[in-house]
């Protein structure tokens, strides 16, 4: 937390905490801002570079208790039917996030007062650390308000904690991908860890061309399209005089590198690579795996 917020917290005469809510809109790189205009601010307020709009909110259980998480409640004025209108085509924003921000007034920018100036203290933006929580359910919807359960995210249904599945000898990252292990190097082995090493001839890995008669040993690479879910691929030829046979169908022809997921696969592509200056012993391994739960 930051320190001016500690110390405001401990003042005999602390200014008047403010209250912000950020409702997250998922997929579209926006968010709604608003806030309840509670202690007669009731006009937009700019927050960390954000107009916050004032709209009649009751916002109710954000407290925590030592038996259970929060389900806090947000009720929100719907008599211009605007809300609802949102909640159709946004399906009534379940599993949407709302980000809870509180400040004190006086650490408000300028911006917010007559004659651009915050009277009541320093404008740092400094704020409590920002509460996320995940929209459960519509409680209720009339026309006059709208209601909806928030959880935190510890409670979204169907999620699993840790998020990654805990498998000791088995990788979970993507091969030759940048989220993944980042592997690029020349083709190791099979899925099933068959060495390809004595089949490839060492040869640069360049891009496939049907137009070029390839020979035993050769390696190929095959790029994704841009903006694909796909990863690039290597194969390596493993028939001479190959030519317009495609690596992606022709398995007479090609054999794709592929890393088998294990321990094993995963040194054999970085025991020792960039000519020794990464090394298994100094860098340790990027293995996506849980190698010391084997015994679990």
């Amino acid at each position: 937390m930051d320190t001016s917020i500690q110390k405001e917290i401990i003042n005999l005469e602390p200014s008047t905490i403010v209250t912000l809510y950020e409702l997250v809109l998922k997929n579209y790189n926006s968010s709604y801002y608003f806030h309840a205009g509670e202690n007669g601010l009731n006009s937009k307020i700019v927050f960390g570079g954000h107009e916050y709009y004032n709209i009649p909110i009751k916002a109710e259980g954000f407290d925590f208790s030592d038996s259970s998480l929060p389900r806090p409640t947000l009720t929100i004025d719907n008599t211009d039917s605007f809300l609802s209108l949102k909640t159709k085509f946004f399906n009534d924003f379940i599993g949407y996030t709302v980000k809870r921000t509180r400040t004190f007034i006086k650490f408000l920018s300028n911006s917010n007062f007559p004659n651009n100036t915050n009277p009541f203290g320093t404008p740092t933006e400094a704020s409590f650390p920002v509460e996320e929580f995940i929209i459960n359910k519509k409680n209720i919807e009339n026309i006059n308000l709208v209601q909806f359960e928030l959880v935190s995210p510890l409670e979204k249904e169907s999620a699993f904690l840790p998020n990654r599945k805990i498998v000791y000898n088995t990788c979970q990252w993507r091969y030759r991908h940048s989220i993944g292990c980042g592997y690029s190097g020349p083709p190791i082995s099979d899925s099933k860890g068959n060495d390809l090493t004595t089949v490839s001839n060492g040869s640069a890995v360049l891009e496939y061309d049907s137009s070029t008669v390839y020979n035993r040993g050769d390696s190929v690479i095959v790029y994704a399209l841009p903006n694909s879910q796909n990863v690039d691929q290597v194969f390596v030829c493993i028939k001479d005089n190959t030519q317009e046979l495609n690596p992606l169908i022709s398995k007479d022809n090609w054999v794709m590198d592929s890393c088998p997921k294990n321990i094993s696969g995963c040194r054999a592509r970085f025991k020792n690579i960039n000519n020794g200056s990464i090394t298994e012993q100094n860098n340790g391994l990027p293995f996506g795996g849980f190698p010391g739960t084997w015994e679990h």
